[in-house]
Order: C-alpha cells, then structure tokens, then sequence
C-alpha cells in the first residue's frame, strides 16, 4: 500500500511542468547570451580587419599609381604641368643600376613607419605621400621592394581591438593586423629599359670582342644617368 502511494506521488511530481522554465532558463539562457557575445566579438574583429585590409590596399595602389611621379596627388593623380623627377629617376634614385650591377652598398628597398613616417629619398618621398592618406588610430609601415623586374609596394597596418573581458582572459592585448601590396606596372618605361639594355649590351659586345661584361655596361649607363662612374 505504502509503496503503490510512493509510485503514485512520484508519477505525479514527474508529470507536473511546475517549475520548468525556469530551470530550462538556467540552462538555456547562459548559452545563448555567451554565444551572442561571442558572435559580436568576432563580427567586430572582422569589421577592423576588413578596414585595415581596405586602408593597407588603398595605400599601396595609389603609392604605386604614382610612383612614375612624386609630385602628383595620391587621391587624383594630378600634377602641375612641367612637374616630374627627372628622365633617368629609375637609373640612378630608384636603384635600377644598383640592383642591376649590385654595386656593393646599394640600396633597393625603402621603408617608411605610419603614423609619422619621414622622407629623405625619392622612393621615401613616395611611400611618405601615400602614408599620409591612412586613417588615424592604425599604425603599421609601408615598403617599397626593387628586384628589378618587379617593383613592389607593401603596406602593413594594425590596430588594438577594445574587448576589455577577453583580454583579460587572454592576458594580453588584442591587436588586429592585415598587410596589402600592389605591383608598380609602367608597359612603356619597362619596354624603354629593354630597348636600352639590348642597344648597350650590343655597343659593349661589340666593343670588347663579344665579350659583354657588366661592369664595362655598369660604367657606361652610370654616366647615361648622370653619375661619376
């Protein structure tokens, strides 16, 4: 008797949803919340790394659009008629001969930090002007890289990322960082530098019994770009 009112009392204490609600909230509700923090905290480090990807790219197109010209406008292109660097800036300020030759001490790479970044040579000047476009709050550096064939522009950018409770965490800080390059193409100036190497290489083959040797061809177009061999 006692035991059919036990087994009677218990299918009625499981059949009963009193109270349900509030232990499927206890349960339920932790996960939910800790799943939306988690999805703002990564929808919000995408967001930073899509802008530094579109500011690091947005730096390097136009440090390469304009590299033809230092006084044009890194936005627009434009410049003041009569306004260039010169006929033979790729031969001598840009390392063309350097590389070309590889003179010892020669540079042909440059590197300028954002935010405050200075110039001093022509290919500084360059990424300097570029760099001034980025917007506040990123830091980072931008490089140009001559391997002579190809002409590189790169910009790295970075920026902390406020999310105080996983940094705790974490026990660091976080920090988001992307990096962007862009090509320097000039069709017309690379097919000019062919045209100049075949006719120098030919006047040397010829003038030293075929032989081409590089230094003899290093002299005579340091002297077409306005250097003291």
């Amino acid at each position: 008797m006692k035991n059919s009112k036990r087994n009677f009392h218990l299918q009625r204490l499981w059949k009963n949803t009193k109270g349900s609600f509030t232990i499927e909230a206890s349960l339920v509700f932790p996960i939910i919340l800790f799943t939306t923090l988690l999805i703002l905290f990564f929808c919000m480090y995408q967001y930073q790394n899509t802008m530094l990807k579109q500011a690091s790219s947005k730096t390097s197109e136009r440090a390469a659009y304009s590299w033809d010209n230092s006084h044009k406008e890194p936005v627009t292109g434009a410049f003041a008629q009569g306004e260039n660097d010169g006929l033979y800036w790729r031969l001598t300020q840009d390392d063309m001969l350097s590389k070309l030759f590889g003179w010892a001490g020669a540079g042909s790479s440059a590197e300028v930090s954002i935010p405050g970044g200075s110039g001093g040579s022509l290919p500084t000047d360059k990424l300097s002007a570029a760099a001034s476009w980025v917007p506040g709050g990123m830091s980072g550096n931008i490089t140009y890289n001559n391997e002579l064939m190809i002409r590189k522009v790169k910009t790295t950018l970075s920026r902390p990322v406020s999310f105080g409770a996983l940094e705790r965490e974490l026990g660091h800080p976080l920090q988001a960082e992307v990096s962007a390059g862009a090509v320097i193409v000039e069709p017309v100036e690379f097919i000019r530098n062919v045209e100049l190497l075949r006719y120098y290489g030919a006047k040397v083959s010829g003038k030293y019994g075929g032989v081409f040797n590089l230094d003899q061809a290093g002299s005579i177009l340091k002297m077409f770009g306005g250097q003291t061999p």
